[in-house]
């Protein structure tokens, strides 16, 4: 605030000195929360992208079964036919 602006209002010193005590008071508790929502989302990006990359490994395998096991059947028949 400013000196004319303070002296036309009758705010004095003390209340200056109030003021920025409760200003830095409100800073820090906003500094502390916006902290640990931070940490909180972090740790739930990467609880989330772990369990995104078992699901992933997870289809990735049942499609390499499903791979394999129309492949098998596939050489099945091929032999089947040629032995008619």
């Amino acid at each position: 605030m400013s000196k004319p602006f303070c002296a036309l209002a009758g705010v004095g010193p003390y209340a200056l000195a109030k003021a920025g005590e409760v200003y830095e008071d409100m800073a820090l508790r906003g500094r502390r929360i916006v902290s640990r929502m931070s940490r909180e989302a972090a740790q739930e990006f990467e609880e989330t992208a772990h369990e995104l990359e078992g699901l992933s490994r997870s289809v990735r395998q049942q499609e390499r079964q499903e791979r394999e096991t129309v492949g098998t059947a596939t050489g099945r028949s091929r032999t089947a036919t040629t032995r008619a």
